[in-house]
C-alpha cells in the first residue's frame, strides 16, 4: 500500500495526515515532505498517523530523523495522533515520550518548542520575517575600496596585498596571495572571519581557500574590491512571511534598511539557498584588450568572459554571502561598485560562496560560530550575485529559504554612511 500525505493548517501547527505503511519502502516520502515544509518556513509540524497501520524499524528511524532535523532549526515535528498499532510500537520502543506530542497540561523535557530570542524581537517587513532581531549600533563600520571593477574588467587591475584577519570581510576580484601575476589569477573572492575563498578565472574551476590557523593570517592580492574591518553589530534570523517560499535578496536588503539610518550598509549572511543568480569570470584579465574585455557593453563579447546562470542555481545548498548595499543609486566611490539587485530601489554588490546544505537554527546567532560551522565543508561554488528580473526570459533574483544576517551602517572613504 502506497503512502499518502495530506496537509491542513491548525491554529498552532501544520498537520500532515499520513496513511499507509511507514516502512523502508515508503517512509522516505514522509521525510521529504517534512523537509519541504520546513524549508517553506513551517517550524511547528504535527503528524496524524491515525490511518497508518504499520511501523517498521526503518520507519522509526525516519520519524526520529525528522524530529531531530526540525529541532536542529529551532522547530518541532511531533506525532499528534496515531493508530493503535503505531502507538503500541512507540510505547514498546520507549520512544513515545520523545516523538509524540504531550497531552494538554503535560509538557515533557524532550519537547523543544520554537524559542523566542531573549534579547531580540520578531518583526515582519513586506514578506520578510525577522526572528530575534537585534538592532545595530549607530556608529558605522569603516570600509575602503581597492581599485575599481571597471578598471579591473578592462585589464588594468590594481594589485594590493590584503591580510584577512578574523574580523575582516572583503569581496571583489582577487586571488590568494602568490608570486604569480595577479592578472592571470584574479577571479571572484570572498573573505569572512579569517577565511578567504577564491575562484580561478577558468570554466568549472574548483574553489580554493585559505583559513586562519594558529599564527597564519591569510592574504589576498586584490585587483578590485571592498574591505571592512569589524563584526556587524546588527543581527537577526530571517525567513519568508505571508506563505512565500523564499526571500529575495533585494527584499532582504530593503527590510534591513528599515533598521539602518545611513545610505550604505555592510551585510554578511548565511542562508539556505532557494536559487542563486550570478556570474563567474572564466578568462584571465591578462587576456583583455580594448576590443575584447569582460566589461564590454556588447553581450556576445561579455559572454566569452563571464559565465552567467541561465536559471537560479545551487538550490538546497547553503551559502555564505558578503556584500554592501545602498538605499538607492549610489554616489561617491560606491557609485561604480553597486548595481540593481532586482526591481526595487536597493542596489548592491554581493559575492556568495556555496557549500553543501547545512540547516541553520531559527533566529540570530554568532557570526564567527555560524561561519565556522558552514565552512567546515568543502566549498562548491563562488559567484558574483546579479539580478536578471526580465519577465519570462530573465533568470530572476537570488533567493533564500531562511538564514541569518548580520548588518551595520558602512562608511566608505568619500561616500556618505
Amino acid at each position: 500500500m502506497d503512502i499518502s500525505i495530506s496537509r491542513r493548517e491548525s491554529p498552532d501547527a501544520l498537520v500532515l495526515a499520513v496513511s499507509g505503511r511507514l516502512d523502508a519502502e515508503h517512509a522516505g516520502e514522509l521525510a521529504r515532505a517534512v523537509d519541504e515544509d520546513v524549508r517553506r518556513g513551517h517550524h511547528s509540524i504535527r503528524l496524524d498517523l491515525t490511518d497508518c497501520g504499520f511501523l517498521s524499524s526503518a520507519g522509526i528511524r525516519v520519524l526520529f530523523e525528522i524530529h531531530r532535523a526540525a529541532k536542529g532549526v529551532g522547530g518541532t515535528c511531533l506525532i499528534r495522533a496515531a493508530s493503535e498499532p503505531i502507538r503500541k510500537v512507540l510505547e514498546l520502543t520507549r520512544l513515545a515520550p520523545l516523538l509524540m506530542e504531550p497531552t494538554a497540561g503535560q509538557p515533557t523535557a524532550s519537547q523543544a518548542a520554537p524559542k523566542r530570542s531573549s534579547s531580540g524581537v520578531d518583526q515582519e517587513h513586506d514578506g520578510v520575517r525577522f526572528v530575534g532581531l537585534e538592532q545595530p549600533t549607530p556608529a558605522p563600520l569603516l570600509g575602503r575600496l581597492i581599485g575599481t571593477p571597471a578598471e579591473a574588467l578592462s585589464g588594468h587591475a590594481a594589485a594590493e596585498r590584503l591580510p584577512v584577519s578574523r574580523h575582516a570581510f572583503a569581496l571583489g576580484l582577487a586571488a590568494l596571495a602568490d608570486a604569480e601575476s595577479l592578472a592571470e589569477r584574479a577571479g571572484e573572492m570572498l573573505a569572512a572571519c579569517g577565511t578567504a575563498f577564491h575562484r580561478r578565472p577558468q570554466p568549472f574551476s574548483a574553489i580554493d581557500y585559505l583559513a586562519a590557523t594558529g599564527d597564519l593570517v591569510p592574504e589576498v592580492d586584490v585587483a578590485a574590491g571592498l574591505v571592512w574591518e569589524g563584526i556587524p553589530s546588527g543581527r537577526t534570523g530571517f525567513e519568508a512571511a505571508d506563505g512565500a517560499d523564499a526571500v529575495a535578496i533585494d527584499d532582504l536588503v530593503a527590510a534591513i534598511f528599515a533598521h539602518v539610518a545611513g545610505d550604505a550598509v555592510a551585510i554578511v549572511a548565511a542562508g539556505e539557498v532557494h536559487g542563486l543568480v550570478g556570474a563567474e569570470l572564466i578568462r584571465p584579465l591578462a587576456a583583455a584588450t580594448a576590443a575584447d574585455r569582460p566589461g564590454s557593453p556588447r553581450r556576445e563579447i561579455a559572454a566569452r568572459w563571464l559565465s552567467f546562470s541561465r536559471e537560479p542555481v545551487h538550490a538546497r545548498r547553503t551559502a555564505l554571502v558578503v556584500g554592501v548595499a545602498t538605499r538607492g543609486p549610489a554616489t561617491g566611490p560606491l557609485a561604480g561598485f553597486v548595481r540593481p539587485l532586482g526591481t526595487g530601489t536597493p542596489q548592491g554588490h554581493f559575492h556568495a560562496t556555496v557549500f553543501p546544505l547545512r540547516p541553520l537554527k531559527r533566529g540570530s546567532g554568532d557570526v564567527a560560530a555560524t561561519v565556522a560551522d558552514i565552512t567546515a565543508s568543502e566549498p562548491l561554488g563562488l559567484l558574483h550575485l546579479l539580478a536578471d528580473p526580465e519577465p519570462v526570459l530573465g533568470s530572476g533574483r537570488s533567493q533564500f529559504v531562511r538564514g541569518r544576517v548580520w548588518f551595520a551602517p558602512l562608511a566608505v572613504a568619500g561616500a556618505r554612511a
